[in-house]
């Protein structure tokens, strides 16, 4: 029997943690320090209250701004026919404000729920560069554990977890953690269908993971305008990629775009809530309005002059883009410059993969990368790219793949040179260990520990890039955040170029000496003539 209603807490509460729950200061990129870890690194209560500081509510507890996806399921409730006054997105700080006895559904969204990603097990945890225990993981943990989220488990609540991270849980890690249901896939369709059978009786079986079904999938006319502004004015045009490559999710969803009129229409939403500065996300936008490995200028110029022309709003910047698409559309890449006014000091950054510097690895986990290039011209690809991204105005922020499945010596040499190629190029370079979406519980190598000396070679170039480029980045991407994270970033980066710099090269020198001694004399001989 359907629940009778009184007024004591909302029926749907959605939340996220602490660490996905702020707006970073005004930097959405700054909220990749999440991926970081919560001790022997940054001093936590520093990062709470310089970058994490919680956003907003209104005088009923609403959040002013949340994460993207929990704004897309809170939209796709309101137009299935749940009641406003029934569904609350909120922060942490205000659980215990909205959440009752009438508290059927906690919703908690996270890209990294337990700190089992790419980039979290490069910097944390077992696998990490220190390890304790990711900042996500930390955060996701102390919510679903909170003393009012495990009251209201208790009088019969369940907590419902979903988001990007949603692929890293376990039955048992939802035993450790209190949670009842995982949700993994697009939630527009499938999540409104749930929570009314959660709300109307219907026995669910917990703890249970449940992948949404194919035909659920929404397309891209069916994903609802956003209710609420959302953090880092982050706006959806397009869903998926279609290049299939074999270690990522989002690349293995069929390519799906937004009407322009829904996305003018988030825009609208998000500056009517005070968030004027709005970043276009995909997953390569400049294929948007294609076919999966197409570019079609007209499109993506019209993308941006629409978006432009909504009063009060201001395209910052853009998510994604692959860099074949950069290379071989470099007109296309000029026109979106000209459209939101970036140069050289006034850059936009967006987030990109080379993932590898060989050949042969292209050819056989992401052939389709390249397109319209070849696998073989990869390296050349992507040097163009980077070239095409700082004449426009366009600062890259690229990952490496460390350890793909197959990878040899020879393949690393390769991406070293190839990162050599770069480093003219104004651009951050973030080395990532492999992981395996599809089964969290492979155990991959160690970052430090289980490196071979052209790991090591390949840290230590990576590491002179980055160094190069980091303090001029850092000053310039903060100009327009808030004093107090402005000021904390600032310092952080001037202490890494001054007091970790050469302690960092040292102790990469140390550890390639080291690995060198331990091999053939022959090794060693090669591995000189390569650092010189």
């Amino acid at each position: 029997m359907p629940r009778m209603i009184t007024m004591d807490g909302y029926k749907i509460v959605l939340t996220a943690d602490r660490t996905m729950m702020s707006n970073y200061g005004g930097g959405l990129f700054s909220g990749f320090i999440s991926t970081g870890p919560s001790k022997g690194f940054l001093p936590l209560p520093f990062l709470l209250n310089f970058i994490f500081k919680p956003v907003q509510t209104t005088k009923d507890d609403r959040a002013v701004l949340a994460p993207h996806g929990l704004r897309r399921i809170e939209a796709a409730l309101l137009v299935n026919g749940f009641k406003e006054e029934d569904v609350v997105v909120t922060t942490p700080e205000k659980l215990e404000r909205v959440i009752g006895s009438d508290t059927m559904i906690i919703g908690v969204h996270s890209h990294d729920h337990l700190g089992r990603g790419p980039a979290s097990t490069t910097m944390s945890g077992p696998t990490g560069i220190i390890h304790y225990e990711p900042l996500s993981a930390w955060g996701f943990k102390n919510l679903v554990r909170s003393k009012v989220v495990r009251k209201a488990r208790e009088n019969g609540a369940l907590i419902v977890a979903g988001g990007p991270g949603a692929w890293q849980f376990t039955l048992r890690d939802m035993e450790r953690l209190g949670v009842d249901l995982v949700v993994r896939g697009e939630g527009e369709i499938f999540v409104p269908r749930l929570f009314k059978d959660i709300l109307n009786g219907v026995e669910t079986e917990t703890p249970r993971i449940i992948d949404v079904p194919f035909h659920q999938i929404p397309n891209g006319n069916m994903v609802p305008v956003l209710r609420g502004a959302t953090i880092g004015g982050l706006v959806e045009v397009s869903r998926g990629c279609g290049r299939g490559c074999s270690f990522c999710r989002a690349t293995l969803r069929p390519l799906r775009h937004r009407c322009i009129e829904d996305i003018k229409r988030d825009v609208e939403v998000n500056v009517k809530f005070g968030q004027r500065g709005i970043c276009l996300h995909a997953e390569d936008i400049f294929r948007y309005g294609a076919k999966p490995l197409e570019v079609r200028h007209g499109k993506v110029v019209k993308l941006f002059k629409e978006v432009s022309s909504v009063p009060g709003a201001r395209v910052n910047s853009f998510s994604h883009a692959n860099l074949s698409s950069i290379a071989g559309y470099p007109e296309t890449v000029k026109a979106v410059s000209e459209l939101i006014g970036c140069n050289y000091g006034n850059w936009a950054g967006y987030e990109t993969g080379i993932e590898t510097g060989s050949e042969r690895l292209i050819e056989r986990h992401m052939r389709f990368k390249p397109y319209p290039f070849k696998p073989e011209e990869w390296r050349e690809v992507v040097v163009n790219a980077f070239g095409i991204s700082v004449d426009n105005g366009f600062v890259p922020v690229a990952t490496l793949i460390v350890n793909l499945p197959g990878e040899e010596e020879r393949d690393v040499l390769k991406t070293i040179e190839l990162v050599e190629d770069l480093k003219t190029y104004k651009s951050l370079i973030v080395p990532l260990l492999y992981v395996n979406p599809f089964n969290s519980l492979i155990k991959g190598m160690r970052f430090l520990e289980d490196a071979e000396w052209y790991h090591l070679e390949l840290y230590r170039v990576i590491w002179k890039h980055n160094l190069k480029w980091l303090p001029r980045l850092v000053f310039e991407y903060t100009k327009h955040n808030s004093l107090q994270a402005k000021l904390f970033l600032r310092g952080f980066v001037l202490f890494l170029k001054f007091f970790v710099e050469r302690r960092t090269e040292s102790l990469l020198s140390l550890m390639l000496n080291e690995k060198i001694r331990s091999k053939a004399p022959c090794l060693e001989k090669e591995v000189k003539a390569l650092v010189k």
